[in-house]
């Protein structure tokens, strides 16, 4: 007599204290497949800076949604080639953003197949081949001059919660050159004394950190605002944000970039300034504003921006487009000639 057959998995004993449901999940996960940005979590984990990760997770999202616009879905980053991150370049200079945008939305992608090679999930970056276009030498961003910062100040009603608000948005902005990104991550406790100086605490892009001295004006400003928010019954606690949308509110929502970017644009538009202006236009004149007085070295003007190389300090330097300083004028041969005689 034949013995009946029976399965592997009916000849196996059941492991004791096997939990079935447990298992199901388990199968349904080897069933469900995977696809390449769901190693994005994975990648993403490793970054500090909430703003960050926010950023590198739009730029993923926006070259998988690429791919996926052409038909492309890779299971894993051993899946995605050099050819896919040429033709998304190619793609984003078509349509025409601008060489800045373009790099910073590659760079992102290139990290991410970096990891992909740390963690060991490929052997090499295969994007490592694909050349990005070179970012413009000159920033592009309208900056405001003097007096159209000194409007831009005197324009919100500090007698206002609202007012007081954007009075200092702007004062910070205007005079420490932060980002948008590092205004609105501002909380109290940032602010301290440090070896004799009365200083801010700055977490920059690269979740890097930066000490940037408070001058006077600047901390008379914000005693000025805490003054108004006191009369307000308003006693912000040392970690909570400096800067919220509704500051009655016990801890208030901080305020969003997107805020920000809002009142710069009405004020301007208010005071009749006819030109495209945002948070960073504020940037870009404080920067300018230092490179043009000359006083301070540009390695301190960087280090102050929170600019990992000097070269992108110098695409906000106006004075090289300064013909009369030209050093055209400074070549004469005959005047060299004459001096060695």
């Amino acid at each position: 007599m034949s013995r009946p057959k029976h399965s592997t998995a009916e000849a196996l004993p059941v492991p004791a204290g096997l939990d079935s449901d447990i298992a199901r999940k388990f199968r349904e996960a080897r069933q469900a497949g995977v696809a390449a940005h769901d190693f994005v979590k994975d990648f993403l984990g490793d970054f500090l800076s909430p703003d960050t990760k926010r950023a590198y997770e739009a730029d993923l999202a926006a070259f998988f949604g690429f791919l996926a616009a052409g038909g492309e879905s890779p299971g894993h980053p051993r899946d995605i080639q050099a050819y896919h991150f040429q033709l998304y370049r190619d793609h984003l200079i078509e349509q025409g953003k601008a060489s800045a945008t373009v790099n910073r939305r590659l760079v992102a992608v290139r990290s991410f197949m970096k990891w992909a090679v740390a963690a060991k999930l490929v052997d090499h970056n295969p994007l490592d081949v694909v050349k990005l276009p070179k970012i413009q030498t000159e920033s592009p961003t309208q900056a405001f001059d003097d007096e159209e910062v000194s409007r831009m100040l005197a324009a919100p009603d500090v007698d206002t919660p609202t007012g007081n608000l954007h009075r200092l948005c702007m004062v910070l902005l205007f005079h420490l050159g932060l980002r948008r990104s590092e205004l609105t991550s501002l909380r109290l406790m940032d602010f301290q004394q440090q070896r004799g100086h009365f200083t801010v605490r700055v977490h920059g892009k690269g979740d890097k950190v930066r000490l940037i001295p408070v001058n006077d004006h600047v901390r008379a400003e914000l005693h000025g605002y805490y003054a108004r928010l006191a009369r307000l019954g308003v006693k912000l606690a040392p970690d909570e944000w400096l800067l919220q949308t509704n500051p009655l509110k016990r801890r208030g929502q901080r305020l969003d970039g997107s805020t920000v970017y809002r009142l710069i644009e009405k004020y301007a538009r208010e005071l009749g300034i006819n030109k495209k202006v945002s948070p960073h236009s504020c940037r870009a004149t404080v920067i300018s504003h230092l490179l043009d007085t000359q006083l301070t070295p540009i390695r301190d003007v960087a280090i102050f921006a929170g600019h990992a190389n000097v070269t992108t300090t110098e695409r906000y330097d106006k004075r090289r487009q300064n013909l009369e300083q030209s050093a055209a004028y400074q070549v004469d041969f005959a005047a060299k000639k004459k001096a060695a005689s």
